[in-house]
């Protein structure tokens, strides 16, 4: 398969077709705290019972979305939902106002479910590519106490 070289101003849209979107229905909790791409690559604080809220830039309509999972920072298999935290939801809020193009947001529920640490990790993706390759990628380091 040939790639043609991309162009600055192309890449700039495709990394800003990313950064978020859920089902807009979906009733969260009020989180403790909430995160947003500024906030990538820090730690975060919970109790157990506290939620936090990631909140993104998405564009659907470059194909690109976030994508997100759990990561205890070792190599071989990953945790899934029970570990110290779990994914408890996420939702796409379409843009205020709904012009062909315009990003909306994906914001997703972290809930804290047990002491301990682990990573969320997002990763921007066209899902329908074999072996995507992330336009970006983020983490957060949760650590949960009692």
């Amino acid at each position: 398969m040939n790639y043609l070289p991309m162009s600055f101003a192309a890449a700039a849209l495709l990394i800003a077709g990313c950064a978020s979107q859920p089902e807009e229905s979906l009733k969260f909790p009020a989180p403790k705290v909430s995160l947003t791409i500024q906030e990538a690559g820090k730690s975060v604080s919970l109790r157990q019972g506290e939620y936090a809220m990631i909140s993104l830039k998405e564009n659907a309509s470059t194909g690109y979305s976030w994508y997100f999972h759990l990561d205890n920072g070792q190599k071989g298999p990953q945790p899934k939902n029970g570990q110290a935290v779990e994914l408890a939801g996420e939702r796409v809020v379409p843009p205020a106002n709904p012009i062909p193009g315009a990003p909306g947001v994906r914001e997703v529920m972290v809930k804290a479910v047990s002491p301990g640490t682990v990573y969320v990790v997002g990763k921007c993706i066209r899902p329908w590519e074999q072996n995507p390759k992330p336009v970006q990628t983020i983490r957060y380091r949760f650590e949960v106490t009692r």
